[in-house]
């Protein structure tokens, strides 16, 4: 039997092709900016950084111009960000597509871990474009672990968004909580700065921050002449493998429940 509920929630690829085609049929469609606004939450964020760096007359503790900077930094944290919210919400959004016999929460949550992670990317590489066209700046000395570091800041979120959403609370509920909770994350993930600058006393607190890891990669893979003395793969990894373990124990929890006897969470 727990062999049969095991092979179940293996997404299956049609299923996935399914919830893609309707998220981005209920997203992107109906309004006259569609796809744009994808971009203008990054835009935003990077516009205020930088207006900060200005005010404040600071510069980049590396060889490279503001807007490069902000960039390598704040991509990174908004693919985690992302991952988390869509995660969340696919838990009300698509309740009663989970309802069915062949659906299973975790090909919801895939398929949109997915979408997310193909759209962050390309917004991503879309902005990465519009710096060079702009201002003649681009830095990608290692693309490969540039990607590396993206991918897994945007797994790292799609994890958590995974185990938050076992919990037996509605998604509105935790969308609030999480936004709340998360929020410290943008200081803390050396989204504005680099990890080498904070005295060893603080990294030895902060390099428990999975994200910071992810950032300082993506950073060390943007430009050659930084080589983040903390950045590691293996922090990230284990919170993605632990926050999968508990998401997958909690629902199987759930699923065990009879239907008629699960609290109707919103």
């Amino acid at each position: 039997m727990t062999l049969a509920l095991t092979s179940r929630r293996v997404p299956r690829a049609s299923h996935v092709g399914a919830v893609i085609a309707r998220e981005i049929g209920s997203r992107f469609t109906g309004d006259p900016l569609g796809y744009g606004w994808a971009y203008l939450t990054p835009l935003a964020w990077i516009a205020v950084i930088y207006v900060v760096f200005v005010v404040l007359g600071r510069t980049t503790p590396l060889d490279a111009d503001v807007g490069s900077f902000i960039l390598s930094g704040i991509m990174p944290y908004l693919a985690f960000r992302y991952q988390v919210s869509s995660v969340l919400r696919a838990k009300s959004t698509y309740r009663a597509v989970m309802t069915l016999p062949s659906v299973t929460p975790e090909t919801v949550y895939f398929s949109i871990v997915v979408l997310e992670y193909y759209n962050s990317l390309i917004i991503y590489l879309v902005l990465l474009l519009l710096n060079y066209l702009l201002f003649g700046h681009v830095y990608l000395d290692d693309p490969l672990r540039v990607l590396w570091g993206f991918t897994l800041a945007s797994a790292t979120g799609a994890a958590l968004g995974y185990a938050l959403a076992g919990v037996n609370a509605s998604a509105s509920t935790l969308l609030r909580i999480s936004a709340t909770a998360l929020r410290p994350l943008f200081y803390l993930s050396a989204v504005f700065y680099t990890a080498d600058e904070l005295p060893q006393s603080w990294l030895d607190w902060l390099s428990w921050n999975p994200l910071l890891h992810a950032v300082e990669i993506v950073r060390s893979g943007s430009f050659g002449d930084y080589a983040s003395r903390v950045a590691s793969s293996l922090v990230p990894l284990t919170f993605i493998v632990l926050c999968l373990l508990g998401g997958w124990l909690l629902s199987t929890r759930a699923s065990a429940v009879a239907p008629s006897d699960q609290p109707y969470t919103e």
